[in-house]
């Protein structure tokens, strides 16, 4: 049977876990029922709805996806959502990123083709009119296009996700840096022709709906809702509690624990998706998928090396272990 929740009862219980430090799941137990508009998400039935592989396939059959992310300072992330995609069963990946970045991650995750570009000053990417074109070229080829992590807020970042969004055929992700381009331009979003998932943070959301911080904590899933009405897109409000709102639905998973709560998370989600997306799966399907294995994979290895000292990198290292 279905559990569901209204959100009056899971405000309750998020302010019942965070007066008694109970972890969220426990907290929403007590509010369960039949007739709310929020579905709760059962993470193990989820996971059971990826694709199967068939025997008689190649790469090209699971999908490529296209990363526009990282940058001299943060070449983790893009390290991080690549490895992430890669261990979820995406066939190929390209990432597109500054020269430096895609040096360590010729070293970290071999099996990603790479498109190196230019660089500004900053160390974040500035292409010429050559490379643009190398990469409109690019993403005219994705299943997915993945657009954020670690890649900066320059000017010139915002003309290459112009394009990105004017070019792309295929869903389009919008994670951290993505998604703090378009706050305030909301109106570039409608250039996109394809489906749109965001996954924003409170600070993010916050940002995108141009209100203060405490406004949006106090009603995630107003703000959430919002922004997934105006753009007609998938977003995935994240916190303790997660929101996956779109197509007039709305679904909540409270799996994972506060070993999440650290750098580098957020890459590993965006990456997980990105890599069901490019699999096949619809905007809403990928972002449960995303969310569920996420959190049942930070339950494994909190388990096994606790929750103070376990890495987003230790997440993606127990992915295969998951599904099979």
């Amino acid at each position: 049977m279905t559990k569901t929740i209204t959100y009056c009862d899971y405000k309750k219980a998020e302010k019942a876990a965070s007066e008694l430090d109970l972890h969220i799941s426990k907290a929403v137990r007590r509010y369960c029922r039949q007739s709310g508009e929020i579905e709760l998400l059962n993470a193990r039935k989820v996971i059971k709805l990826v694709k199967p592989r068939p025997e008689n396939s190649h790469k090209g059959s699971f999908g490529r996806l296209v990363m526009i992310a990282g940058s001299d300072r943060y070449p983790g992330a893009a390290q991080i959502a690549a490895l992430a995609a890669l261990r979820s069963g995406v066939g190929l990946i390209s990432v597109a990123t500054t020269r430096l970045a895609a040096q360590a991650l010729s070293v970290s995750a071999k099996e990603a083709t790479l498109l190196p570009l230019p660089s500004g000053s900053e160390g974040f990417l500035c292409p010429d009119s050559t490379s643009l074109n190398e990469l409109t070229e690019l993403i005219s080829k994705a299943d997915a296009l993945l657009i954020g992590p670690g890649l900066g807020t320059a000017d010139s970042c915002l003309k290459i996700l112009e394009a990105a969004l004017e070019t792309a055929n295929c869903p389009i992700i919008l994670d951290a840096d993505g998604i703090n381009l378009v706050s305030g331009r909301i109106e570039l979003l409608r250039k996109a022709k394809t489906d749109l998932i965001l996954t924003p943070h409170p600070a993010e959301l916050a940002r995108l709906c141009g209100a203060p911080l405490a406004d949006v904590i106090a009603d995630r899933l107003s703000c959430a809702k919002k922004i997934s009405d105006e753009l007609d897109c998938t977003v995935i409000a994240k916190s303790a509690g997660t929101f996956i709102v779109g197509g007039g639905r709305c679904y909540l998973s409270v799996r994972g624990n506060n070993g999440l709560a650290k750098g580098g998370s957020g890459d590993l989600l965006a990456g997980l998706i990105s890599s069901f997306a490019a699999q096949g799966h619809d905007p809403i399907l990928a972002s449960k998928l995303g969310v569920c294995v996420q959190g049942l994979a930070c339950e494994r290895v909190s388990a096994m090396l606790g929750r103070r000292g376990m890495l987003a990198s230790d997440i993606i290292s127990c992915l295969p272990m998951l599904f099979k």
